[in-house]
């Protein structure tokens, strides 16, 4: 809309008494540096309202380390969610200046109030990583309580009971604690600052891999260790090995692996690192038990041919499951060695019943040979 304004009268000549035509000035209009000084204001204030949010919860102001109180606590998440926005916030105004001048005092600044972010987040993560442990498996492992939470598909927290709680810790759910460290490890990869929280899942994951699996009664033990071991020793470690290996594939590595997809669903290659990390390991481990066992001569008599074909039967029904887990391709050599666990398993059956075979065939002679011997000592 045109607007015409009359000058004032006045006995001195102005340019601001002449008469102009003003038209519109919206955002669109303005040139392009008052468009970028607008949005400079814009980032400004975010990274204003950022800073007082981060300062205020800032993880160095508790000095004393039990006093720490995790924002991700109870049902009051107010404090939680502000933190994450202002990190959010903070991200998206550095990505602006970084494209403008990567040397602005005010970038600098926002580092380093990501910075201080990054230190509060990282403690959060790991405070929830070690207050839920148990809470993992959709079945729970023999003698303990570990129920696994299916990850949460809404932001609703209704319906819970206190059998859903951790006795001793101050996370209440686990749905709602799944979903924060999701939230957390998406905020922190995404401000780049992934590197920390993937350390701290790395650490805690895997020595609750090598925990559940000591406690069920694994040992990493050699070929050599093995092939030297007398039968009525090494035979109660194979009935527990058979037992073992249902409740790892099915229970502790398809928990680990569900887990490790959820929390770092927002990077593939990182969810792949995370799970290898903590499981190939002591899943090529639990997969060499049974080879070692029939690359000794003496475990491949005839009478323990049972044993042999329960051992092949085991791996040779999990395979779908080893396969489906273990699909990553860093983690090949885990399938690998269960390919090679039912090809030696395998061989060595066929070539006890061979022997049996053999044996039997002996036996039958001998019986043939020792009746006609009677025969003409009758006559």
């Amino acid at each position: 809309m045109l607007v015409r304004m009359k000058s004032p009268v006045s006995s001195r000549p102005s340019s601001l008494q002449s008469s102009h035509q003003h038209t519109d000035v919206s955002p669109s209009a303005m040139p392009p540096r008052s468009r970028q000084s607008f949005s400079e204001t814009l980032m400004e204030e975010d990274i204003d309202n950022a800073e007082a949010i981060i300062k205020k919860l800032n993880l160095d102001l508790c000095d004393d380390h039990n006093s720490f109180s995790s924002l991700f606590v109870g049902d009051d998440r107010k404090d939680a969610e502000m933190f994450l926005e202002a990190v959010s916030s903070l991200q998206d105004a550095m990505h602006y200046y970084v494209k403008q001048s990567s040397t602005s005092e005010i970038l600098i600044r926002a580092q380093r109030l990501m910075l201080t972010a990054a230190k509060r987040l990282e403690k959060e993560f790991y405070t929830i990583l070690s207050a839920n442990r148990k809470v993992l498996y959709k079945e729970p492992i023999p003698g303990r309580s570990s129920p696994w939470v299916s990850p949460p598909t809404s932001s609703s927290t209704s319906g819970f009971t206190e059998d859903d709680r951790v006795p001793g810790n101050f996370i209440s759910d686990s749905e709602v604690a799944l979903a924060d460290l999701k939230n957390i490890a998406d905020t922190m990869i995404g401000s780049g600052y992934g590197k920390e929280c993937v350390r701290i899942y790395k650490i805690i994951r895997k020595s609750i891999i090598d925990e559940t699996l000591y406690y069920l009664g694994v040992e990493n033990l050699n070929a050599s260790q093995i092939q030297k071991m007398e039968w009525d020793i090494l035979e109660p470690k194979i009935k527990n090995w058979l037992y073992v290996v249902n409740v790892a594939v099915k229970t502790l590595f398809h928990g680990e692996r569900i887990l490790s997809d959820y929390v770092f669903s927002s990077s593939e290659s990182i969810g792949e690192s995370c799970f290898t990390e903590i499981s190939k390991d002591a899943a090529v481990n639990l997969f060499n038990f049974p080879e070692f066992v029939v690359k000794s001569k003496k475990n491949l008599s005839p009478e323990k041919i049972f044993r042999a074909l329960d051992l092949y039967e085991a791996v040779s029904k999990l395979w779908p499951e080893t396969e489906s887990i273990f699909s990553y391709g860093s983690l090949s050599p885990v399938r690998y060695q269960a390919v090679s666990a039912q090809v030696k398993l395998g061989e060595a059956v066929r070539i006890m019943l061979y022997q049996f075979e053999a044996a039997i065939q002996k036996d039958s002679s001998t019986s043939a040979s020792g009746d006609s011997s009677l025969k003409i000592l009758i006559t």
